[in-house]
């Protein structure tokens, strides 16, 4: 598979096969998608109500998918200690997941011995703490943690293998009338997920302090499937999210973040 030209053309030469396979793999999921998107003709009324009963039939697991699009992704670059950063979309806006996420440099890179270190983050459905508690009651949080590890296979490019345990509960009650979504109707919606991911990702300069970043994740108990495309700026990143199994599969992202 080839790369498209606009993501083909930040990838210096002479990286590893292997380090080019994983990039292009996880850009590969989001380019299955992405044409058949654009070229189908697609019957939007159809699709909003699939989408919607999806939604309606596992509430908790979409509302998941918003709590992991909040994660810490980007690792610490090279000579820093630690960042601190948050994602815009589509966590915070326009679904008011409010999240904050840092990372910290453990160890740094030296001879054959990576770079380790630890991130973590929190994130809450905000919305809920300002509807009408007579009518909509309750309260959804969620946690991320973990350890990741970067090895430099190129003096412009790293590969990253991390571990993660990600957390999403809470319980919302609706009290007077039930929401209704394409005829399923919803008293309550509930969430219990803890979920243990392993994560290998591939990290690549494209120009001054500007990176390619890729990464696929596995769920060790759901079989669950994601894949990362970041572009990482000075401060700010953006990307696509691609969950095969979600509703609405591809999610455009975008946040920011400090360090030092």
């Amino acid at each position: 598979m080839r790369l498209p030209h606009v993501w083909r053309m930040g990838l210096p030469a002479g990286l590893p096969r292997a380090l080019r396979a994983l990039a292009m793999t996880a850009c590969g999921i989001a380019v299955f998608f992405l044409p058949q998107a654009a070229q189908a003709k697609v019957d939007f009324e159809s699709k909003a109500i699939s989408i919607g009963l999806e939604i309606a039939t596992n509430p908790g697991g979409f509302l998941y998918d918003l709590h992991q699009m909040g994660e810490s992704v980007v690792p610490t670059r090279t000579g820093r200690r630690f960042t601190i950063g948050a994602q815009v979309l589509p966590a915070l806006l326009p679904f008011t997941n409010g999240n904050v996420h840092g990372r910290f440099n453990l160890i740094s890179e030296h001879g054959s011995f990576p770079q380790v270190e630890l991130f973590g983050g929190v994130s809450k459905f905000m919305a809920l703490d300002y509807v009408d508690t007579e009518s909509v009651e309750g309260a959804v949080t969620g946690n991320h943690y973990g350890v990741s590890t970067m090895w430099s296979a190129h003096p412009k490019a790293r590969i990253q293998l991390a571990y993660e345990i990600s957390t999403l509960a809470g319980k919302v009650t609706f009290k007077k009338k039930p929401i209704e979504i394409y005829g399923t109707k919803l008293s309550e919606i509930k969430v219990n997920i803890k979920e243990s991911f392993v994560l290998v990702g591939a990290e690549v300069l494209r120009t001054n302090r500007k990176y390619l970043f890729t990464q696929m994740g596995f769920g060790m108990e759901s079989s669950r499937i994601l894949a990362r495309i970041v572009f990482v700026g000075r401060a700010f990143d953006w990307g696509f999210t691609v969950y095969p199994e979600s509703p609405l599969v591809i999610y455009p992202t975008m946040g920011f973040r400090f360090g030092y």
